[in-house]
Formats: C-alpha cells, structure tokens, sequence
C-alpha cells in the first residue's frame, strides 16, 4: 500500500491530556484561522472598492454592507471554481485526528492535521509547556528513501505505528483516518465575512495595511495591460503562468525606472468599519496613466520576442 503521512506527528510526554490538549488547540487554531481570513477579507473588499461598477451603482446610502457583501460573493464564486480536491471550497480548513499506539515499546499517542494552510502546522509545532514542544514530527511515506537523521528501527516503528491506526485491511475504516476521535475548526470564513458585514466590534480591518497601495496599483496596471495587450487566448497551464509571469515582469521593469517611480499612485481607502459613507466620500478609482500602460506592453513584447 502506497502510504504518504507527509504530516504525521506525535505527542511528547509533555503534552497533556485529550481533552485539555483539544481545547489548547481549539483556542489557538481559531487565532490563526483569523489571523489568515482577516487579510483574504481586506483584499477582497478592496477589489470591490477599487472597482468602478461599484460607483456606477450609488444608491446614495452606506456603502458598508453592499461593499462587504459583494466580497463575500466574490470570494465564493471563486471558490466554487476551483478545484474541489485542492480547496474543499475553503482553504483555510483545519481538522486533526488523534490516534494511539500500545506495544512492548510502550505507548505512543499520534496525531494528523488536515489542514488548508501551512500556518496551521507551524502552530501546532510552536505549542508547548515551559518550553517543552506538545508535538514532533512523526510523518513517514514509502515513496522515497528513509530521511537520514532518522534511524532504521525508528522508520520500521513509524510504519507499523500508522499501519495499524490506518488499519487498511479493514473495510470499515478503508484506510483512512476517519474513524479515528479529532477535533474539527466549526467555522469558515463565510462566518467572518459576516461578522464584518455585521460590523462586530473584533472585526476591525485596516483595508491598506493588508492591501496595500502598491499592491493596489500592480493590480490595476496588471488588469490595464492584460486588456491593452488584447492577446489570443492560450491554452495549457504552461502558457498561461509564461505569460503573467512577462507581465509582472514588464510591471516591475517599468517601475524600476524613473517615470515608474514618479508615476501616480492610488490613493489611501478608508478602514473597513468606516465604509459607511456614500461612494462619492471615497477616492476615486484608480487608473493607470496611458503612457505607463503603453511602455509596459513594449517590454511585454520584447521579452515575448527574446523567448523569455
């Protein structure tokens, strides 16, 4: 059977019990889920603002709802074509499953994260007790060589301990790690959308401290010239990722330059709590200047013509 546990893990003898380690962890993996959907929010909402539809539609009352709320659709519409197997319709899920091990060696608690985001992980390594870790890296896969630091009986252990909590030839458990007891992060960030929409007093957004005004503006040059350029549609992953790559690079090309550097830059939008005004209270869509756009398609052609 081909086994890649490329995140298994063990729980030292300084972890505590289930239950107290399970509210630990629920604790912390809900700062981290926040930590990663505040940003995602903040850029979302962002684009919205920095679209022009959305001023062509002032309905002469607060923004604040109707911005959040197009965010939120924006984000799930994207969602829902992407990949199922790569997102799961939200990236930023989180569960583990626990496990234990009893033989002549002793006994050995196990765990695996499922996880839409490596911060995750990293913060499950990070917990501890005086500086004692609760977990240690205890993953094995039988796709390559034994990794050297770890030794033969320890790398026969690691197979045979997930081996029988995996229990493959049962039809039960198919091989999976679903009958095992875990913990699961309930929410998703659709429920911190809505907190936003709802204007909660945690949610609190600094829209330009996670979106900033020269992310703003790649961002609007990048959309200027993919219009301007007005290219044929290719097809194959390959050639899509050769092509944007040419564009961020005639983007950054062109603002090492000095008409790049004194170019016009968006202006500063206000916090997410304070889009309650009207849309003529916000600065105004930002536009590229004509000749930017113009400069920055010559240097996408001239790469395109030197093959790189």
């Amino acid at each position: 059977m081909s086994a890649k546990l490329y995140d298994g893990l063990r729980l030292t003898a300084h972890a505590p019990d289930l239950f107290e380690l399970t509210r630990v962890i629920s604790k912390r993996m809900r700062e981290v889920f926040r930590e990663l959907a505040v940003p995602i929010i903040a850029r979302n909402v962002t684009r919205v603002v920095d679209n022009a539809e959305v001023r062509e539609s002032d309905m002469g009352g607060p923004l604040h709802n109707y911005l959040v709320y197009r965010a939120r659709k924006l984000w799930l519409d994207e969602q829902a074509g992407l990949d199922d197997r790569m997102t799961f319709h939200d990236p930023l899920r989180f569960s583990i499953a626990f496990g234990q091990v009893d033989d002549d060696y002793g006994a050995r608690r196990l765990a695996y994260p499922f996880a839409g985001n490596r911060a995750y992980t990293d913060a499950l390594m990070a917990l501890e007790a005086d500086d004692r870790p609760f977990f240690v890296d205890y993953h094995y896969q039988n796709q390559a060589d034994r990794p050297k630091e770890i030794r033969k009986d320890e790398w026969k252990r690691r197979r045979d301990d997930w081996n029988r909590l995996l229990d493959a030839d049962d039809r039960e458990t198919d091989g999976t790690l679903g009958h095992l007891p875990g913990w699961q992060l309930a929410g998703s960030i659709e429920g911190v959308f809505d907190a936003v929409l709802l204007g909660y007093k945690d949610t609190t957004i600094d829209l330009n401290a996670h979106c900033t005004i020269e992310h703003r503006m790649r961002r609007a040059l990048n959309r200027a010239v993919t219009l301007d350029l007005d290219l044929d549609e290719v097809n194959g992953i390959s050639r899509v990722l050769t092509r944007n790559r040419r564009i961020e690079r005639a983007i950054s090309q062109y603002l090492d330059t000095a008409g790049g550097k004194a170019m016009p830059r968006p202006a500063p939008l206000p916090g997410a709590r304070e889009l309650d005004v009207t849309i003529s209270e916000l600065p105004p869509v930002y536009e590229p200047p004509v000749e930017a756009v113009d400069r920055i398609c010559d240097l996408y052609h001239e790469q395109a013509l030197a093959g790189d």
